[in-house]
C-alpha cells in the first residue's frame, strides 16, 4: 500500500488583503542557520502578521544531522512557550509596510521555512508556497542562505539582469554550484511561475560538529545587507549581542581548557 503524501496550508489571517507590489523574503534552517537567523530577526523586529502556516506529513519533529541534507529524523512535535505542543511548519507573515522612505512603499511577505526529509516532500512544500506567492501577486523573491568558500555577500538570480542589480549593492555572483534545501528550490520553482529571484549568501565557515550552529555574524552581515537593498531599516543590534556573548564564551571555554592542561602537566612535574 502506497503512502500519500500531504501538505495544507491553514490560512490565520482571513480579512481581504491587497499588497501593494510585496516581495517575498525567505529563510530557512541550513549552513549555520545563517538565513533562519536572518528571517526570526524579521519577524522579531518587524512585528509583521501572521498570515499563514503550512504543514506537511514531511517535516520531521527532531533531525539527526543537518536538516537540510535530509538527515535521519523522527516525527513529532514541538512543545512551545507555556507547553503548548505545536507541529513543525512553514511560517508566511505579512509586512504591510507603510512608509515610503522603506522598501519603495512594498509590502514583504516573509517566510520562515522549514526543510521537509526527503525530495518529494520539498518539491511539493515548495510547489505550495509558490503557489500561494501567486495568490498574494509575488513577482520578485529574496531567497537567504550561507557558503564557506567565498568573501562577503555573494549571489545567484533567476534572471541575469539580477545579477546588474545586485553588483550596484556591492554583490558579486557566487561561483558555488548548489543551494540545498527549502529556501533554495523555492526560488528555482518560483522562476517558473514567473517569479524572480535572488538568492543571497553570507560567508561563515564549517562547524563539523554541529553544521547549524548559530552563525550571527553571518546573519548580521545578510540581514544589513538585505536593509540596503530593499532600503529597510532592521534593528541587527540582537544579533550583535548574541555574537559578543558567543565570543565571549568561546575566549572562556579557550581560557578553561588552558587551565585544565597546564593542571594536567603540573601532575607529571
Amino acid at each position: 500500500m502506497g503512502i500519500t503524501k500531504k501538505a495544507w496550508i491553514n490560512y490565520r489571517d482571513t480579512s481581504k488583503i491587497e499588497l501593494r507590489e510585496p516581495i517575498a523574503i525567505v529563510g530557512s534552517p541550513g549552513l549555520r542557520s545563517v538565513g533562519k537567523l536572518a528571517v526570526d530577526a524579521l519577524v522579531e523586529k518587524l512585528n509583521p502578521k501572521l498570515f499563514a502556516e503550512l504543514f506537511s506529513y514531511g517535516f520531521p519533529g527532531m533531525y539527526y544531522g543537518p536538516s537540510y541534507l535530509g538527515a535521519p529524523s523522527s516525527a513529532g512535535v514541538k512543545v512551545e512557550k507555556g507547553n503548548v505542543v505545536e507541529l513543525p511548519r512553514v511560517e508566511i507573515y505579512i509586512f504591510e509596510n507603510r512608509t515610503q522612505e522603506q522598501v519603495q512603499g512594498r509590502d514583504i511577505v516573509i517566510t520562515r521555512g522549514y526543510q521537509a526529509y526527503d525530495v518529494l516532500d520539498q518539491y511539493m512544500v515548495a510547489d505550495k508556497i509558490t503557489d500561494l506567492f501567486k495568490e498574494l501577486h509575488v513577482k520578485n523573491m529574496i531567497s537567504l542562505g550561507a557558503q564557506v568558500i567565498e568573501e562577503g555577500i555573494r549571489c545567484c538570480v533567476t534572471d541575469l539582469e539580477l545579477l546588474e542589480e545586485m553588483s550596484q549593492y556591492g554583490i558579486k555572483k557566487t561561483n558555488v554550484d548548489r543551494f540545498i534545501g527549502f529556501s533554495g528550490l523555492l526560488v528555482a520553482i518560483g522562476r517558473e511561475k514567473g517569479i524572480k529571484g535572488v538568492c543571497l549568501f553570507a560567508n561563515t565557515t564549517q562547524n563539523v560538529v554541529d553544521p547549524e550552529y548559530p552563525d550571527f555574524n553571518a546573519a548580521k552581515n545578510l540581514l544589513e545587507k538585505v536593509g540596503e537593498v530593499l532600503n529597510l531599516s532592521v534593528d541587527t543590534s540582537d544579533l550583535e549581542e548574541s555574537r559578543r556573548v558567543e565570543k565571549e564564551l568561546m575566549k572562556e571555554e579557550v581560557e578553561e581548557e588552558k587551565e585544565r592542561r597546564r593542571e594536567e602537566l603540573s601532575g607529571y612535574a
